[in-house]
């Protein structure tokens, strides 16, 4: 170690400039002097060199201020430690990455553990130029099994959220941000303005947000993992933690109302239906709910001990979320403002919002497959005839219908219409894909459309074609105005750019520029010689 004080706003003279670190590890922490310093020392044995990185602790007004503990310690690091009177941890992470000096602000909490290549591994994921945020996955302890149900139901949401976010389909969005691992550069964080610091709960979501509106890009490491014990808690500190979430969400919510994945809300549409009317019960009457939130606790707990995991978990999500919307409800100040919360929500991203985009998206892919197929044109009688006898257009209605059914929270009507569209007009999409508006499968059989790709407006697919990966290392974009000749194979996380070809039997390994056509196996790309000469 350097050196540390205990003076508040105290830190290490800055090192000449030559010397700034690459990365700044920001951690807060608050009566923990043991677990912070285990954590010190861990990061003391990493792989990359000690110049490399800083580490910024700041004792957010602990009863014992740590400072004077980890003065005494020796580390290859420079450690700085910041001390503030308590104002929680929002304010304290925020007071760390303002005197960070690294390019890179990397945030993690003092209870956690790291292997030897953590800071590696993330570093890495920042290349130059880049405006990444990362975040690491959590992973549960290997005690984990001594602790109660409800923390235990923790590390399990912990791994199933790891696993919706690793493979080279999935992305990762603001709202999933957490600070128990992420990291991102400080120039970004500055300009979004930071945590907000009146937010006593979700202030990482709300960041997240924030900073993919202002075009930071996310993405999931699993390897940059930590390792997160025991929180040492009570049932009844996890319930008011529920309760406080809820409130807050709402907040977030109130702030970000064109983003539904933070609207709190959208669980009573989102769960299992059969917990719903449970979820509507606690809304509706939060106190006199209480004794069934108890009893669906209990049925958990007896589920445990009977060895149905997953049962138990499910009983534990349901009591989580029944508190969680008791916060929410008590935030709007009444059943009519939280009806009014729930109409919102509904009208936006729920129930009628789904009906309303399905039958929008059903008459918008109606017009511009009309007019990919006729020239331009859509007459009334052309649009009839695409609706009622084209193939190509009925792959696009049951697609909008397995989209209606995600955002409705029914992934086995989804499921069903997905065989449906495979075992009757022999093309396969993939649950994650994303259809621009009027993309038409001139001849549908035999097409595969897998992973994430996405596909812009008005592509065209002639037949037997495949859009998928070539090593598992991710899923093509293509673009607007792109026709794909029949037998033709798209592989990877390449891009097809607007206006292109792709001739028939290509197989196309690398990205194609707008205007282009690509021909071959592998494919070899020419510019168009006459771009509106068809």
């Amino acid at each position: 170690m350097n050196a540390a004080s205990g003076a508040p706003g105290a830190v290490v003279p800055p090192r000449p400039e030559a010397s700034r670190p690459r990365l700044s590890v920001v951690v807060a922490t608050y009566n923990r002097a043991d677990l912070i310093q285990r954590l010190l020392h861990q990061l003391a044995r990493q792989t990359l060199p000690p110049s490399d990185f800083e580490v910024v602790v700041v004792d957010d007004g602990s009863r014992e201020p740590v400072a004077p503990v980890l003065e005494k310690l020796s580390l290859p690091y420079t450690l700085r430690v910041e001390t503030q009177a308590n104002a929680g941890a929002a304010a304290a992470r925020h007071r760390g990455v303002l005197a960070a000096r690294g390019d890179i602000v990397l945030i993690t909490d003092d209870d956690m553990q790291v292997a030897e290549d953590f800071l590696a591994r993330h570093l890495a994921r920042h290349p130059q130029g880049s405006r990444n945020v990362v975040l690491g996955g959590i992973r549960p302890d290997p005690s984990i099994s001594d602790m109660p149900l409800f923390e235990r139901w923790y590390a399990w949401l912990n791994n199933r959220i790891a696993a919706s976010l690793s493979g080279p389909k999935r992305r990762a969005h603001g709202w999933q941000l957490f600070t128990g691992n992420v990291s991102f550069r400080r120039a970004d964080y500055v300009a979004a303005g930071g945590f907000d610091k009146s937010l006593g709960q979700s202030e990482d979501i709300e960041l997240g947000v924030r900073l993919e509106k202002a075009g930071c890009r996310f993405e999931f490491c699993a390897a940059a993992h930590v390792l997160h014990g025991s929180d040492h808690t009570s049932y009844e500190k996890w319930l008011k933690r529920a309760h406080r979430y809820g409130v807050f969400d709402s907040r977030v919510a109130d702030k970000h109302p064109d983003v539904p994945q933070v609207d709190p809300w959208r669980f009573l549409f989102e769960m299992n239906p059969l917990a719903r009317p449970l979820l509507a019960a606690a809304v509706v009457a939060p106190e006199a709910t209480r004794p069934l939130t108890e009893a669906v606790m209990g049925a958990a707990r007896r589920a445990d001990e009977a060895g149905y995991a997953k049962l138990a978990f499910m009983g534990t999500s349901v009591t989580y979320a029944m508190e969680y919307l008791r916060g929410a409800r008590a935030e709007a100040g009444s059943l009519g403002q939280a009806a009014r919360h729930v109409a919102r929500f509904a009208l936006s991203a729920g129930g009628p919002g789904q009906v309303r985009r399905l039958v929008q998206a059903l008459q918008e892919d109606a017009l511009e497959a009309t007019r990919s197929e006729h020239h331009g044109q859509a007459s009334p009688k052309a649009v009839a005839a695409m609706v009622l006898t084209s193939d190509g257009y009925r792959v696009l209605a049951l697609q909008r219908l397995r989209e209606a059914a995600r955002g409705l929270g029914i992934p086995m009507g989804n499921h069903a219409l997905r065989v449906a569209q495979t075992a009757l007009l022999g093309v396969e999409i993939g649950k994650d894909v994303q259809l621009g508006t009027g993309v038409y499968f001139v001849h549908s059989l035999g097409t595969v459309i897998g992973g994430d790709a996405k596909i812009g407006n008005r592509v065209r697919f002639y037949g037997n074609n495949t859009v998928g990966t070539a090593k598992d290392d991710g899923y093509p974009t293509i673009e607007d105005d792109v026709w794909v000749g029949a037998g033709a194979r798209i592989l990877g996380p390449i891009t097809i750019g607007a206006r292109s070809r792709i001739g028939a039997n290509a197989v196309v390994l690398q990205d194609v520029p707008p205007d282009s056509v690509a021909v071959g196996i592998p494919a070899r790309v020419f510019p168009r010689r006459d771009v509106d000469g068809e």
